[in-house]
């Protein structure tokens, strides 16, 4: 069976990301195993609120992260994420996981966590690359306010290999690992985790192992079962962009109702939808925005509507649109399309 590279969705310029609350499913167990009170943890980067959610609700990978950086601070365990991950069933990802180990065999298994990996985990790239007799599966976040995720990265990268493992049994081992991060203390414990040599500061996270393992069957194959819960990763994705476009058609509305007032604040916003603050800035993040730029966007877009509709001069756009001063309008006019409101009115009486 030859497998063409595969890279799965990614999104493009959403602001922050968001991962499927199955992640956190054991977290706790795990914490307490080793000795820490899971309650500290999760109270330090308000993850609390996870514990309760349904598989298809999402947490903040960004929290998710600080939860495992936490966890390790209590625990004492240097590599946490590792050994979290390296004892992580993959059924524990929920339909991800469900997608990897109900398809046929492990070539296709990979192919299918590629594929829907940003469901699970947006912003998020998994690549699965045939070249000649090597594989290679590669895991990255493309979030740019994410910044370090070393114990998210070891966590994942491990439970791939037990992805593979549920094919190879417990014994198989990659011929590598690496990771972009630089290499911690304890490097022992992950070449102990991984049975092979483990490299840092590499230019991605990535697992290398001999192609002819790709046609192994999968133990669990079910056709019917992937059949379904591929139909179910795709609602949850057109669900999440449908619910998204709806509040954030809401959300302009008030914005564009509260700018003649001036710079409308976050919690005027939430107000009005009858959230609160957190909730609404939660629901934000889940839409790919951050306030700020949702409130420039509805400016923008309402700028040259004003002005193309010749009831209202630059002073007057301004001022609905919530500007103290018109210089400030001018400035960002200016960024937005290449000239100062007043040339842009200009250049379209002239033209018509």
């Amino acid at each position: 069976m030859m497998h063409m590279p595969v890279q799965g969705r990614s999104g493009s310029s959403v602001v922050s990301t968001t991962v499927l609350a199955s992640v956190v499913y054991g977290l706790d167990d795990f914490i307490a195993r080793l000795g820490a009170q899971p309650v500290h943890v999760f109270s330090r980067c308000g993850l609390e609120g996870g514990l309760r959610n349904a598989p298809s609700d999402t947490v903040l990978l960004d929290t998710y992260c600080r939860a495992l950086d936490y966890a390790a601070s209590e625990t004492g365990a240097k590599n946490f994420g590792l050994w979290f991950g390296h004892q992580f069933a993959p059924r524990r990802l929920g339909m991800l996981g469900y997608a990897a180990l109900s398809s046929s065999v492990l070539g296709e298994a990979l192919d299918n966590l590629a594929s829907f990996f940003p469901i699970h985990q947006d912003n998020s790239i998994v690549r699965h690359q045939k070249e000649g007799a090597l594989c290679r599966l590669e895991y990255d976040v493309v979030d740019p306010l994410i910044h370090d995720h070393r114990h998210d990265a070891e966590l994942s990268l491990a439970v791939f290999c037990n992805i593979i493992r549920e094919a190879r049994g417990p014994d198989w081992m990659p011929m590598s690992v690496s990771f972009r991060h630089k290499a911690p203390s304890c490097t022992d414990e992950h070449e102990k985790a991984f049975g092979c040599p483990v490299f840092f500061g590499q230019a991605t996270n990535a697992i290398l192992f001999s192609s002819d393992i790709l046609s192994t069957p999968m133990p669990a194959a079910d056709s019917l079962l992937f059949s379904a819960i591929k139909d179910g990763l795709l609602q949850i994705e057109a669900t999440k962009q449908s619910l998204n476009q709806d509040f954030l058609m809401q959300v302009r509305r008030i914005i564009f109702d509260l700018l003649p007032h001036g710079y409308p604040s976050i919690s005027q916003v939430a107000e009005r939808l009858g959230c609160p603050y957190w909730t609404f800035q939660r629901r934000l993040v889940d839409a790919g925005f951050t306030y700020r730029l949702l409130v420039e966007d509805v400016r923008r877009h309402h700028a040259v509507k004003y002005l193309r509709e010749d009831e209202h001069s630059v002073a007057q756009t301004a001022f609905l649109l919530g500007y103290s001063e018109g210089s400030a309008f001018t400035r960002a006019f200016t960024r937005w399309y290449g000239c100062s409101p007043r040339n842009w009115v200009c250049t379209r009486t002239a033209t018509g």
